[in-house]
C-alpha cells in the first residue's frame, strides 16, 4: 500500500505541475481546474464535488469552479454489474438496464419477476482501494499544510478527515440504507415527501436494491408542481435540520425530483450526517436568534460551538456578526440570499481564528445545495416564515 500512495503523490505531482503551466497561459481558470480533478480520477471527483459546497473553507469562487464537476463515467457492463450481484437478486431477475453511472457507483434498472421495478446501486470494481490511496495522499498533503501553516492556520487536516469520511461513507452501501429508511420514517412527518424504500433480501455489501419510481427524469412538470415539491423540499430539510437530526446534504437536483403532482422524491442518502442533539438545539437557537435580528446572541451561540484557533478574536467576531445579522434583517424576502450570507458568515469566522463547527456546517451545507433550486422554481419563498415553526418545535426538544 506504502508504495502504491508513493506512486500515486508521483502522478499527482505530474498532472498538477503541468496545469500550473497550463494556468500561466489560460484565462479559462475554473474550466481547467475542473479538466484536472477529472484527471485525476473518481476520488477527487467526488473530493470536488464536496469541496464545492463547502463555503466554509473554499472561497466561492472555487466552489463555482468545482460545481462544475460532475461524473460522466462510462457504465460497467451489465454482465460484469451482474456478477456482483447476490444469488438471489440474479435468481429474480428478469431484465437489467444501465440509469447512471458515476465515480463510486453506476445504477441500473431491473424488473423482478413479481413484477416489480427496482433500482440496482452497483458499487464499482476496486474502487474501495482507489479511494484509500488517493486519501492517503491527500491526509499526507494536509498534514505538511497543516505544520507549514500555509493555509493561515485553518484546520486542514480536520477538513480533509471530513471531506474523506464523507468519501468514505458513500462506498458503505449498508449505511446508506439505512440512512434512506431513516429518513423514509423521519420524513413522514411532512406531507408530499417520498423516499425510495430500500428491498433488504437482495441487497449486499456491494449492492444497494431500492423500489424504482417511476417518471423521475419524464420531464414533464408544470411550473405549478415544480414550486409546491420544491418547497415541500425545503420543509423536509427543515424537519432533517431542526427536527431529526439526520441531515441530507446532497440534495442537488440529481438526488431531488419534482413530480407532476408537486410532491418530492428524495433519493441517495450516501451524504447524510447526523448531528447531536446538543448541535441541533444550537443551530435552532441560532437560526431563531438570526430571524430576531439579534447579532450578539448568534455571535455567542457560534462562539459556544466553534473552535478557537491561537489568533483568535471573540470580540471582533462579535461585532462582525452583529453588523452582519444586521445587515441580513434589513433584506426583504426577495433580497435575501442565503449563500453570500452563508459565505460572509464563514469568512468573519477565518478572519478572526475560529473554525466552524460541524453543527452548523452541514445543516447550513444542505439549505445551500438546495438553494439555487428554490431561487429558480420560487424566487420569493420566505426561508425564515418556512422555516420558524420547525425551528420552535426543535428548541422545545
Amino acid at each position: 500500500m506504502r508504495a502504491a500512495v508513493v506512486l500515486r503523490a508521483f502522478e499527482i505531482l505530474v498532472v498538477l505541475t503541468f496545469a500550473g503551466v497550463r494556468a500561466l497561459f489560460s484565462r479559462r481558470r475554473a474550466d481547467l481546474l475542473a479538466d484536472v480533478v477529472v484527471r485525476l480520477g473518481p476520488t477527487f471527483l467526488k473530493v470536488a464535488q464536496l469541496l464545492g459546497t463547502r463555503v466554509d473553507v473554499v472561497p466561492l469562487e472555487v466552489c463555482r469552479a468545482l460545481a462544475r464537476v460532475y461524473d460522466d463515467l462510462p457504465a460497467v457492463p451489465v454482465s460484469e454489474a451482474e456478477q456482483r450481484f447476490p444469488a438471489r437478486l440474479r435468481a429474480d431477475l428478469v431484465g437489467v438496464v444501465p440509469a447512471a453511472a458515476g465515480s463510486i457507483a453506476c445504477v441500473y434498472r431491473g424488473e423482478l419477476r413479481d413484477g416489480r421495478h427496482v433500482a440496482i446501486k452497483v458499487r464499482r470494481p476496486g474502487i474501495d482501494r482507489v479511494v484509500a490511496r488517493d486519501l492517503a495522499v491527500l491526509g499526507s498533503v494536509a498534514r505538511l499544510a497543516e505544520s507549514l501553516r500555509v493555509l493561515g492556520g485553518m484546520p486542514v487536516v480536520d477538513v480533509v478527515g471530513e471531506v474523506g469520511d464523507a468519501v468514505r461513507q458513500q462506498l458503505d452501501f449498508g449505511a446508506e440504507a439505512a440512512a434512506l429508511r431513516e429518513l423514509g420514517a423521519n420524513l413522514v412527518a411532512v406531507a408530499g415527501v417520498r423516499v425510495p424504500d430500500v428491498i433488504d433480501e437482495y441487497c449486499g455489501p456491494d449492492v444497494l436494491v431500492m423500489e424504482h419510481l417511476p417518471g423521475l427524469r419524464d420531464g414533464a412538470v408544470s411550473a405549478e408542481a415544480k414550486r409546491a415539491a420544491t418547497i415541500t423540499a425545503l420543509r423536509a430539510v427543515y424537519q432533517m435540520i431542526f427536527l431529526d437530526g439526520l441531515v441530507h446534504c446532497d440534495l442537488h437536483p440529481g438526488n431531488l425530483y419534482a413530480m407532476p403532482d408537486g410532491s418530492a422524491v428524495i433519493v441517495d442518502a450516501g451524504f447524510c450526517r447526523r448531528m447531536t442533539e446538543s448541535g441541533r438545539r444550537a443551530f435552532a437557537g441560532f437560526f431563531y436568534r438570526m430571524t430576531r435580528g439579534d447579532g450578539a446572541a448568534c455571535a455567542d451561540v457560534v462562539l459556544a460551538t466553534a473552535t478557537a484557533t491561537a489568533r483568535s478574536d471573540p470580540e471582533g467576531f462579535r461585532t462582525g456578526m452583529i453588523r452582519l445579522v444586521e445587515s441580513a434583517t434589513r433584506d426583504s424576502v426577495a433580497d435575501f440570499d442565503l449563500v453570500p450570507f452563508t459565505v460572509r458568515l464563514f469568512a468573519l469566522q477565518r478572519e478572526h481564528g475560529l473554525a466552524a463547527d460541524p453543527a452548523f456546517v452541514f445543516p447550513i451545507l444542505s439549505l445551500v445545495v438546495l438553494e439555487g433550486t428554490l431561487r429558480e422554481v420560487c424566487a420569493d419563498v420566505d426561508f425564515q416564515t418556512e422555516a420558524l415553526p420547525f425551528v420552535l418545535r426543535g428548541m422545545m426538544t
